[in-house]
């Protein structure tokens, strides 16, 4: 005879999973066994030697970088880490001389970064949506939703001449910690967007996508480019 503990031990785990199963609609897509026959694409490095007297920069000071963006005239660094904080690295001559510094933490995960036309960093977080750190290090929200579904993976993020950002949401299903499921899932919930700091409106510009993350406008601001991650 089973004990009454001994059988809630077996059963609590099964319960659990049937009520999570039912809470949550797990949907994964077919797989695209075709695409498993293609050959790899395969591109040569574009300058193979690119990389040599390169120096690392901030070890055991940066946990899990993600993105950085430079500030030519102070020679500054900034980049996002997985503990919540936005570093400030100054660049000197050598890498033993560089200085880390906190800047401010967002309090989420600080993913994409690009500096605006007025030196402010803009962050796309992952947790928070799409903020602004000021120069006195204030955190401003710019927008978390659109059409009115909650951002749930902000990622990549670049801002265009006019002050226009363009910027993506990897998942409004999935957050951070949970892209695991949705690469099993492996369904479109990805959107691609535009922020207008001087309407303070956000328009969805692509939906339905795999994934999207980075984001790059190109230099002579005729088109926006940003990658799919999955199949």
């Amino acid at each position: 005879m089973w004990s009454y503990s001994s059988l809630m031990a077996v059963l609590a785990p099964v319960i659990a999973a049937v009520l999570l199963y039912q809470l949550d609609s797990f949907d994964p897509a077919p797989l695209p066994t075709h695409e498993l026959s293609r050959k790899p694409t395969v591109f040569p490095l574009q300058n193979s030697r690119m990389l040599q007297g390169a120096e690392m920069v901030g070890v055991g000071q940066l946990s899990g970088p993600e993105d950085f963006a430079y500030d030519s005239e102070s020679r500054v660094i900034y980049t996002g880490c997985l503990d919540g904080w936005v570093k400030r690295v100054t660049v000197n001559e050598s890498s033993a001389d560089v200085v880390v510094e906190n800047l401010v933490n967002t309090g989420g995960r600080p993913l994409g970064l690009v500096l605006g036309h007025n030196n402010e960093v803009i962050v796309a977080d992952g947790d928070k949506g799409l903020i602004k750190i000021t120069k006195d290090g204030e955190i401003d929200l710019l927008t978390d939703e659109a059409e009115g579904v909650k951002f749930k993976l902000t990622d990549g993020v670049d801002v265009a001449e006019n002050g226009v950002l363009y910027f993506t949401d990897a998942s409004s299903k999935y957050r951070f910690e949970e892209v695991i499921w949705d690469a099993l899932e492996g369904r479109p919930y990805g959107r691609f967007m535009s922020y207008d700091p001087s309407t303070q409106q956000t328009k969805v510009l692509v939906r339905d996508l795999y994934f999207p993350n980075g984001v790059a406008i190109s230099p002579d601001q005729s088109f926006v480019v940003f990658c799919e991650t999955h199949l």
